[in-house]
C-alpha cells in the first residue's frame, strides 16, 4: 500500500522503461522506505554537490526521467554561495517565495570552471564513481527543468539481486554511461563544455550559426534584419567555437526564462509555432525579459526621438501597426519609452531576412543536438527503451564529432532556415549558360575544322544557287569572322551577361530582387554571368585584337582575372582569420600520442613544420602584397604534391599505411594553420585592395563596350 503523497510519483516511476523488470510490490516497498525517490527540480538547482556529500549524504545512483543534468567543477566560493541560496529558496515559505525576484541569477553553466559531463533523458549515472574518475569534487546541477529518480545504492543492490531483468538493464545503463564519458576528452571535452556553458544544450530545435570559412563579413544579414524590423534582431560575433559562430540571437530555450518576469503578459511562448513572441502592443518597456535572458537575445529599443539609441525606422513600423497607442480602450495605460525586440525567426514571413540576404550561404540554421551529438543515435535509442538490449556497435567518432568545428559544415542551402526561393536556380543558370556557350563554340569549331558538318553549311546549301555549286564554292559560304551573324549574337549575349554581372550590387540591395531570390542565388548568378559572358565575348571577337576595340577586350580580361582572384580571396580570408585553436589542439594531441613510438617520423614532421613557419613569417614581414598573393596561390597549388611526398618519406621511415596517411593529413592541416596565423593580416589587406582593380576596370570595360556598340550600330544602319 502506497503511503499518502506518493501516488503521483509512483505513477511516473512505474511508466519509466528502466523499472519494467521490477514488480509493483517491490517498487512500492522501495519507494515507501525511501530507497527510490522522485525529485522535480527547476533549472540551475544542485542535485548533488561536494559539500552535501562531505556532510555525510550518500552518493546515490541517479536516473534522468526528464530534463538535463550537468556535472561541473566550481570554485569553493561560488559553490557555497549558490548552494546557500538554493537551500534558502527550498526552505522559504510561500509568502517569502512570492517576494523573491523573478529575474534569476546567472546560469550555473556559466559559473562553472568546467562542465565535464552531461546527462540527458534516459541516462543513469553513479555520482560517486564520476567524481572519483575525474580526481576532483564534482557538483551536479540541472541545466533545464528536470525530473530525477534517486536510487539508494543498498536498494539498488537488493532490487538487482531479486529482479534479474532490472539488474541487466542497470548494468547496461551504467556501462553505456561510463563508455560515453570515457570518450569525452581533449577537444571533445571543450565541445561539451561549450555545448552546456553557452546554453546550446537547452536551445530549441534550431540555432543560427555563421560559418566563418564562408562568411565575407559584409554585414548584409544584419542590414536585412534591420530593414525588415527597423532594428536588427541578431548580432554577429557571438560565441565562437572553431569555424562556427553562434551569433547573438534568440534560440527559443526549452524553459523560456524570459517569460515569467513579465508582469504584463507581453511575452509568450507560441506552442503551435514553437516561438517566443513579444506583443509589441502591450509591452511597457520594463526590460525584465531582457535582464532575464542569459544570452543577450533581447534588446530594448528606444522609441522616444530624444533618446540616444532611438531607431526611427523601428518606431515607424510600430506606428504603422498602431502598436504604440496608449490610454483608454488600448492595451497600454501609459506611453512606452522603449519596446523589447527579439528574433522570432521571421514567423510572419515566408523566409528569414538574414539568411536570404547572405550572399555566400554562410548563415544557416542547424539542429544543435545533431551538431554536437553528445551521444550516438544508437545510445540515444537504447536510453529511450530503458536499456532493453545490448549496444552492438561502438564508434567514438559519433560522440561529439570534431570535424564540423575544425573543418566547417560546408552548408550553403540555409540548413533548416526558411529559404524557399532560388535554392536550385544557380545550378540551372550555370547549366543553361554553359550549354549555350558549348553550342556556339561547337559551331565555331565545326566551321573551322569540319565545315561540311556545320549548321551554317546546312543553311547555305538550302539555297538552290549555293547547292548547285561545287563543294569548293559551297565552302566559301562557311566561315567565322568578327562581324558575321554568329559573332554578333555572341557579342549580344556576352554583353548582356556582363551587364548583369556588373549591376550585381543593385540586385543585392533592392527589395524586389531579394523577394525574387536570396542573395546567395544572385551572387552565384553574378559569378555565372561574369564567367560565361566573357566566354561569349571571346567568340565575338574572333581574337581580332588589332584595333582600338582590343582595349575593351583586355579590360574584360583584367575584370575577369581580378574577379577570380577576389573570389579566391573571399574564400581564403575567412578561413585564414577564423579561430583554429580547436583544430590545432586536436592535431597536437594526436602527434603527442605517437611521438614516443615514432620518434624519427615525428622529427621529420616537426622539421617540415618549422621550415614552413619560417617561410610564412618571411612572407608576412615583406612589405608588398603581391608576394603574399602569389605565395598563397602556389601554396594551394602545391598542397597535394607535398602531401604525397610527405607520405613517401614516412613510408621510407617504416610508418604503417594507416598512421602514415593520418600523420600526413594532420601535418598538411598544421601547415595551413601556420599560414592562417601568420599571413591573415596580409591576406585581409589583399581582400581590401582587390576591388581597386576590379571595380575601375569594370567601369572602363562598360565605357569601351558602349562606344563599340554605338559605332557598330551606326555602321550597320
Amino acid at each position: 500500500m502506497l503511503p499518502p503523497g506518493l501516488e503521483a510519483d509512483y505513477g511516473v516511476i512505474r511508466q519509466l522503461p528502466l523499472f519494467e523488470g521490477i514488480t509493483n510490490e517491490s517498487l512500492i516497498q522501495a519507494m515507501s522506505q525511501g530507497g527510490i525517490t522522485l525529485r522535480a527540480l527547476e533549472r540551475d538547482m544542485f542535485v548533488l554537490d561536494p559539500i552535501g556529500l562531505a556532510a555525510g549524504a550518500p552518493a546515490p545512483v541517479v536516473y534522468v526521467a526528464r530534463g538535463q543534468v550537468s556535472a561541473a567543477v566550481f570554485t569553493d566560493t561560488d559553490l557555497q554561495e549558490r548552494r546557500a541560496a538554493q537551500i534558502a529558496h527550498e526552505n522559504a515559505t510561500h509568502e517569502e517565495r512570492e517576494e523573491e525576484s523573478l529575474i534569476k541569477p546567472a546560469p550555473l553553466a556559466r559559473l562553472a570552471l568546467k562542465n565535464v559531463a552531461l546527462f540527458m533523458e534516459g541516462d543513469l549515472f553513479n555520482s560517486g564513481a564520476l567524481s572519483a574518475t575525474h580526481g576532483q569534487p564534482i557538483a551536479f546541477y540541472t541545466t533545464a527543468p528536470s525530473a530525477l529518480v534517486s536510487l539508494d545504492q543498498r536498494w539498488v543492490a537488493d532490487l538487482a539481486s531479486r529482479h534479474p531483468a532490472f539488474e541487466k538493464r542497470l548494468r547496461r545503463a551504467l556501462s553505456v554511461s561510463r563508455e560515453r564519458l570515457a570518450w569525452v576528452w581533449g577537444v571533445k571535452q571543450e565541445l561539451l563544455d561549450f555545448f552546456v556553458r553557452q546554453g546550446v544544450s537547452v536551445a530549441g530545435q534550431m540555432v543560427r550559426v555563421r560559418q566563418l570559412d564562408l562568411c565575407i563579413d559584409c554585414k548584409l544579414c544584419e542590414e536585412a534584419c534591420e530593414e525588415r524590423y527597423g532594428a536588427r534582431r541578431l548580432t554577429l560575433g557571438g560565441y565562437q567555437l572553431g569555424m562556427l559562430d553562434f551569433i547573438y540571437t534568440c534560440r527559443t530555450c526549452t524553459d523560456q526564462r524570459c517569460i515569467d518576469p513579465c508582469a504584463y503578459d507581453s511575452i509568450k511562448f507560441n506552442a503551435e509555432r514553437r516561438e517566443v513572441v513579444i506583443n509589441e502592443s502591450t509591452c511597457t518597456g520594463c526590460s525584465a525579459c531582457a535582464q532575464s535572458c542569459p544570452y543577450g537575445a533581447i534588446d530594448m529599443i528606444e522609441v522616444e526621438p530624444d533618446a540616444p539609441t532611438f531607431k526611427k525606422e523601428f518606431k515607424a513600423r510600430l506606428d504603422k501597426r498602431k502598436a504604440l497607442t496608449f490610454g483608454a480602450g488600448t492595451p497600454r495605460v501609459a506611453r512606452a519609452r522603449r519596446i523589447a525586440n527579439k528574433c522570432d525567426h521571421c514567423m510572419a514571413y515566408g523566409d528569414q531576412a538574414c539568411v536570404s540576404a547572405c550572399p555566400t550561404g554562410a548563415l544557416i540554421e542547424v539542429n544543435p543536438y545533431d551538431l554536437f551529438r553528445e551521444r550516438s543515435p544508437k545510445m540515444a535509442q537504447l536510453a529511450r527503451s530503458g536499456y532493453d538490449g545490448e549496444l552492438t556497435s561502438r564508434d567514438r567518432r559519433e560522440v561529439l564529432p570534431v570535424l564540423p568545428f575544425t573543418e566547417g559544415l560546408a552548408v550553403r542551402s540555409g540548413g533548416l532556415a526558411k529559404l524557399k526561393r532560388g535554392r536550385y536556380a544557380p545550378l540551372l543558370s550555370w547549366m543553361i549558360g554553359i550549354f549555350a556557350f558549348l553550342i556556339a563554340f561547337g559551331e565555331v569549331v565545326l566551321r573551322m575544322y569540319a565545315p561540311t558538318m556545320s549548321y551554317q553549311m546546312t543553311q547555305a546549301v538550302a539555297d538552290p544557287e549555293v547547292a548547285a555549286q561545287p563543294l569548293e564554292g559551297q565552302l566559301e559560304h562557311v566561315h567565322f569572322r568578327a562581324g558575321d551573324t554568329l559573332s554578333v549574337w555572341c557579342g549580344v549575349i556576352g554583353t548582356a551577361l556582363m551587364i548583369i554581372a556588373a549591376i550585381y550590387p543593385i540586385f543585392r540591395r533592392m527589395k524586389a530582387f531579394r523577394w525574387l531570390a536570396s542573395n546567395t542565388m544572385w551572387f552565384d548568378f553574378h559569378l555565372m554571368a561574369g564567367v560565361v559572358g566573357p566566354m561569349f565575348v571571346i567568340l565575338h571577337s574572333a581574337l581580332r585584337l588589332d584595333t582600338w576595340v582590343s582595349a575593351a577586350f583586355w579590360s574584360m580580361i583584367i575584370v575577369v582575372v581580378s574577379g577570380f582572384l577576389g573570389r579566391y580571396l573571399y574564400t581564403l580570408v575567412p578561413g585564414l582569420s577564423s579561430g583554429v585553436e580547436l583544430e590545432e589542439l586536436d592535431h597536437e594531441r594526436a602527434f603527442q600520442k605517437v611521438r614516443s613510438r615514432l620518434t624519427v617520423a615525428m622529427a621529420e614532421i616537426d622539421r617540415e613544420l618549422a621550415v614552413h613557419r619560417a617561410r610564412a613569417q618571411a612572407v608576412a614581414t615583406s612589405p608588398g602584397v603581391a608576394r603574399a598573393l602569389w605565395w598563397l596561390i602556389f601554396q594551394d597549388i602545391g598542397r597535394i604534391p607535398r602531401t604525397l611526398a610527405r607520405r613517401r618519406r614516412l613510408r621510407q621511415l617504416g610508418v604503417d599505411r594507416r598512421t602514415r596517411r593520418d600523420l600526413a593529413r594532420r601535418a598538411a592541416r598544421m601547415i595551413v594553420i601556420a599560414r592562417r596565423q601568420v599571413v591573415a593580416p596580409k591576406a585581409q589587406l589583399l581582400l581590401n585592395s582587390w576591388k581597386k582593380v576590379h571595380v575601375p576596370f569594370t567601369v572602363i570595360l562598360t565605357g569601351f563596350a558602349a562606344v563599340h556598340i554605338w559605332v557598330s550600330w551606326s555602321r550597320a544602319w
